[in-house]
């Protein structure tokens, strides 16, 4: 083959690319845009549970108040977030009575199209131990675990203790999506002390708030301007 013969075989090669490249990337845009839309959260409704209450108080550290105390105070700090950005809040308990496992799994699998997110704090013996991390046990809640991990890990100071797997009742019988998440040890003297500073407390509201709209992509507030704005 000569040489002039090689080069308009590659000419003719460049062209054909050429001109698949548009379609290509045209083809790639509508399905990228196509499964972010199929796959786009829509619930409205948030369940959440403070964890412990009642004559069950949780972690308990000389020195420090009880979990529970702390789980129901997030909870709040945690509801006043999301509902000013349009969002319908149950929470599972409301003050220091203690709900049975099942009946917050209940209150979650009656309501259509929710997520739960239950709030915890740490305790272990060895009290250097220290750090945050975030519980899922069905694949349906590891990008909702995922997003609100890496939004908590925005907080000055956290230490990453990841996403983890594990069969706690209230998000292993969860029929929506479902995530535990604990914000901090009571066990380690440093993290203690943020805890119980409500500066701390409003700061880890505002984090685990992100890491829902993240999620879910835009808030029903901002969903409700978008669409009153597209109809004019």
């Amino acid at each position: 083959m000569t040489d002039q013969k090689r080069r308009d075989r590659r000419d003719r090669r460049e062209r054909t690319r050429s001109q698949r490249l548009p379609f290509v990337i045209c083809y790639l845009s509508f399905v990228i845009l196509f499964s972010s839309c199929a796959i786009r959260p829509t619930f409205r409704t948030v369940v959440v549970d403070p964890g412990h209450g009642g004559h069950d108080p949780g972690a308990t550290q000389r020195g420090v108040l009880p979990e529970k105390v702390w789980t129901l105070d997030l909870a709040y700090r945690l509801k006043n977030r999301l509902e000013q950005a349009g969002f319908t809040v149950v929470m599972t308990r409301t003050t220091d009575v203690f709900i049975p496992l099942e009946n917050r799994v209940l209150i979650s699998n009656s309501q259509p199209d929710v997520i739960f997110v239950s709030l915890h704090f740490n305790s272990i013996p060895k009290r250097e131990i220290q750090g945050l991390e975030t519980y899922y046990d069905t694949n349906r809640s590891a990008k909702l675990a995922a997003k609100v991990q890496q939004s908590i890990l925005q907080l000055p100071g956290a230490f990453d203790r990841r996403v983890k797997t594990a069969p706690y009742y209230v998000i292993r019988y969860n029929t929506n999506p479902a995530i535990l998440v604990e914000g901090g040890f009571l066990s380690n003297p440093v993290e203690s002390r943020r805890i119980a500073s409500p500066s701390y407390r409003d700061a880890l509201a505002d984090q685990i708030y992100a890491g829902i709209v993240a999620y879910r992509g835009r808030t029903p507030l901002q969903e409700h301007a978008a669409a009153n704005t597209a109809t004019r």
